[in-house]
C-alpha cells in the first residue's frame, strides 16, 4: 500500500528491443574461429541480459 492507503502495482518495465551492431575496420583475424566480432557480440549480449529487469530483450536474429 502507498501512503494514501491504495494498493500499488509493481511497475512493469517497458519492453526495449535491442539489436547488436559489431564492426571491424580490417579483415585481419576474421579467419579465426573466434574473432573480435564474436567478442563484441558476446559482450553486448551479456550487457543486454544484465538489463532484463529493465525490459531489455535481445532480438533473436544474428
Amino acid at each position: 500500500m502507498n501512503r494514501n492507503g491504495k494498493h500499488c502495482q509493481p511497475a512493469t518495465p517497458t519492453l526495449v528491443r535491442c539489436a547488436v551492431y559489431t564492426r571491424k575496420s580490417t579483415e585481419e583475424g576474421l579467419e579465426q574461429e573466434f574473432n573480435s566480432l564474436d567478442a563484441q557480440r558476446e559482450a553486448a549480449e551479456a550487457f543486454i541480459k544484465s538489463q532484463a529487469g529493465e525490459g531489455w530483450t535481445l532480438l533473436p536474429e544474428r
